[in-house]
């Protein structure tokens, strides 16, 4: 009951977050859909600005809907520039919500009207208390972000972070000061059509529910399609109720499947041990026989005495709940320390009602399972034999010891199901961890230089990327430096890119791919080879003839079996001609599991991005070399904020926290299962070795060897423990092909997995036989023949 409720508390993290907003269920998220020639549609979205703000005005099923654009900024504290979340919102954001700021106001409609005319500031409660003491004193006055002067007039509740799809911005900004906030392809992109940059959160209208909202926006979608075919040609809207937006939404089916597989098998582990009360509750029921048999004989009713059997049940189940719920209270800790870097700190673990409800639930559903069927066996008994039976001894029943042979049998299916699972996850993981990404990982140092913070034009920053450049790799433990717009293993800006000879005009014609602008250098520090072709060079700037760099997936995908170098790309809503000069090896780009993924790296001085990411390859430890590093750039803007540094070891590790936890957590209740089942067959198998001492003296008495005693209580256990088995192969094997899709190199039918579990759990069952059976070899003839 307490891994039970350990790993309820976690689901409840996860899937049934409370939401700090005023009638969440009527809070809808809105996002865009694009057709997919060939494929299946990309869901969930964002949206332009522009379809924004017509959805914003034309619909007519919310109350309100807001617009919300997520960007960086710097903070200036005390002369330091501290980096910060913005969200650029519509006046009526929080009024939406039904959030009402802790100090302050939220924003008034004349904040949202006139472009740059209103800097004023909402801040996140932690971004108050840490960085301004929580001084009440602060509303009224200003604050410098990003060398803009923003008048503070309100502190949003305590609560109020990390809601779903909302994030957990540092600061809200009202949205008519995006031209002081937004930087690089952001602030170009504001009013184009095309660009997916911005979100929309809105509130139902009282009486109209979610389905005849989607109908109500298709149609607005097709009426923007319509008006503007060339930008929205292909486009749709899909909704998502708020509270279901805590998981990606693209990603929620996978962890669904991932949270229903363990609550699976830590559920066969409850199963497990129900069985193994109820044949410890069937064996004191045979020794309660006599005493059952003179309360029938008073009169006391089969109902009654069933109540009273399932009563004592109740009291073990409670105690056992009570104890649970401090169990799952000691491993919340536990499961912290099983994830790489610790679970997201947005996760509620609490033990809240919804938790103890839960294992207030499992306790009285264990009780039906471990206490219901031995209550009406026991309630039933031959009164006459038992009253005669004036001994102590238990007299048992051919019918029962079949009913915990039974039990047994689903204990070995159940604890294989479990095993197998285990089994799966840990050669997953293991699969997972030899897959070479393509690139560097073991001497690799990241470091998040946020230069749109600190309002970097394109000349000042590209000065700023030679000097980093040169002299971090004049370091003694710098082997070479790029830098690149991403990290590995952190997605990237798609664009849909055309080939030659197709009517860009028409989204269909291409394909959305992602793409990276990076400095020469790069494929070298990474240790991505070149194919065909030649990397960037400092020759490829802004005032020469575009170029790029395609991988070779992105090759088979465009022009199979034919030579890329020379062939040119285009994009849309762009007039470049761009031309491939390169052909890369084919790299993981955003999981390790991923298919070969398409990509476009082009120079970043062609494509310029304010906020990019310096790539250090070191000759040893990585982060040995991190002081030397950080200092070195520190030097040549002391205002930077560095963020996010990373090994690029740390970001793999990151990025199979899934795989790891799955191993951890399913080895661990596997084990666990194990054990149990084979207590559980020690037990009846113990237990039937003493229901049958007489038998055992007779045959041993008429010459019976003791290796044949012992083959005659082998055969009958093993026969119990087999039939257990092809049951649980069976259902196993249902299990695998439900959670393919959360292994890495992993079949329907995964022979090492299923035949070492198998393995395990065949040795395992065979010493819990083994042990009794020993015992029964050694009876005396003479002692058993007495033992009437």
């Amino acid at each position: 009951i307490g891994a039970n409720t350990t790993i309820f508390t976690l689901v409840k993290a996860v899937f049934l977050q409370a939401l700090p907003v005023k009638d969440a269920d009527t809070l809808i998220e809105v996002f865009s859909t694009q057709e997919n020639r060939g494929g299946p549609p990309l869901l969930y979205l964002g949206s332009s600005y522009l379809n924004a703000k017509d959805y914003r005005e034309m619909n007519d099923v919310f109350s309100g809907l807001s617009i919300q654009i997520g960007s960086g900024g710097a903070l200036d504290v005390s002369g330091k520039a501290v980096p910060i979340g913005v969200s650029l919102v519509n006046w009526d954001f929080f009024d939406i919500l039904g959030v009402r700021p802790e100090l302050g106001r939220s924003f008034v409609a004349d904040e949202d009207k006139t472009p740059g005319a209103r800097p004023v500031v909402v801040l996140s409660n932690g971004l108050w208390k840490k960085q301004f003491g929580a001084d009440p004193n602060i509303l009224g006055k200003n604050i410098k972000i990003s060398n803009q002067d923003y008048a503070v007039v309100g502190i949003a509740p305590q609560n109020f972070h990390d809601v779903a799809a909302l994030g957990n911005p540092d600061v809200w900004i009202p949205i008519m000061m995006h031209d002081q906030v937004l930087t690089g392809l952001q602030k170009t992109w504001f009013n184009l059509r095309s660009a997916r940059i911005a979100n929309m959160v809105g509130r139902l209208k009282p009486g109209v529910a979610l389905p005849q909202a989607d109908a109500s926006l298709r149609t607005l979608a097709q009426h923007l399609q319509q008006e503007y075919p060339t930008d929205n040609r292909g486009r749709g809207v899909i909704t998502m109720p708020l509270s279901q937006t805590n998981v990606p939404p693209n990603q929620r089916s996978t962890f669904q499947l991932a949270g229903l597989l363990v609550s699976v098998v830590v559920g066969l582990v409850l199963l497990i041990a129900c069985a193994n009360v109820a044949n410890l509750l069937l064996t004191r029921a045979a020794q309660r026989q006599r005493e059952i048999a003179i309360r029938l004989s008073m009169g006391a009713s089969r109902g009654r005495l069933i109540r009273q059997l399932l009563t004592e049940g109740l009291l073990i189940a409670l105690t056992a709940g009570a104890l649970g719920v401090v169990f799952a209270y000691w491993t919340r800790g536990i499961l912290v320390k099983l994830v790489p870097g610790g679970l997201p700190p947005a996760l509620d673990m609490s033990l809240d009602s919804r938790v103890l409800l839960y294992a207030f639930g499992l306790a009285l559903f264990a009780t039906v399972l471990f206490a219901l069927m031995p209550a009406v066996q026991a309630s039933k008994p031959d009164r006459i034999s038992a009253l005669r039976d004036r001994t102590n001894a238990p007299t048992g029943s051919g019918k029962w010891y079949g009913m915990r042979g039974i039990l047994v049998m689903t204990q070995v299916a159940l604890s294989l199901i479990a095993l197998v699972g285990a089994g799966l996850f840990v050669h997953s993981l293991k699969n997972a961890q030899q897959i070479d990404p393509g690139f560097e990982t073991r001497r690799e140092l990241l470091i998040g230089l946020p230069l749109g913070a600190q309002r970097y034009t394109q000349p000042h920053a590209e000065q700023f990327h030679r000097d980093v450049i040169e002299r971090v790799k004049a370091l003694p433990m710098v082997e070479s430096a790029a830098i690149a717009d991403v990290p590995p293993f952190a997605g990237a800006l798609s664009r849909t890119v055309f080939p030659d000879g197709v009517d860009t005009s028409d989204p269909s014609n291409g394909k959305l791919t992602p793409l990276i602008a990076a400095t020469p250098g790069y494929f070298s520090t990474m240790s991505i080879p070149l194919l065909e072709g030649r990397e960037f060079d400092d020759h490829d700037d802004a005032n020469s003839a575009m170029v790029a760099v395609v991988n070779q997936a992105f090759v088979d995908r465009t022009w199979p079996g034919q030579d890329a170098l020379g062939k040119h790309i285009h994009f849309l809503q762009e007039t470049w001609d761009v031309a491939i000069v390169g052909v890369a090896k084919t790299v993981k780009f955003g999981t390790l599991g991923e298919a070969p993924q398409p990509l476009v790296y082009y120079p970043l001085k062609q494509h310029f991005s304010p906020n990019v990411v310096l790539f250090t390859k070191t000759k040893g430890d990585p982060s040995a070399a991190l002081p030397s590093i950080r200092s070195t750039v520190q030097a040549i803007d002391t205002s930077l904020p560095l963020r996010n540094v990373f090994t690029v070891k740390q970001r793999l590790d990151q990025s199979l926290t899934g795989p790891v936890l799955g191993a951890e957590l399913l080895g661990a209740f596997g084990t666990l299962a194990l054990l149990l089942a084979a207590l559980g067959t020690y037990g009846v198998m113990a237990y039937s070795v003493s229901q049958r001492t007489q038998e055992i003296g007779i045959r041993m008495a008429l010459g019976a060897q003791p290796s044949t005693v012992l083959g005659l209580i082998l055969a009958n256990g093993m026969s119990m423990v087999g039939a257990g088995v092809v049951v649980g192969l069976g259902l196993a094997m249902i299990l695998t092909r439900t959670m393919n899709r959360l292994l890495f190199g992993i079949g329907i039918f995964d022979l090492p997995a299923f035949a070492a579990t198998s393995g395990i759990l065949l040795v395992v069952a065979f010493f819990a036989c083994y042990l009794p059976a020993r015992r029964a070899m050694r009876v005396d003839p003479l002692i058993a023949l007495r033992y009437e």
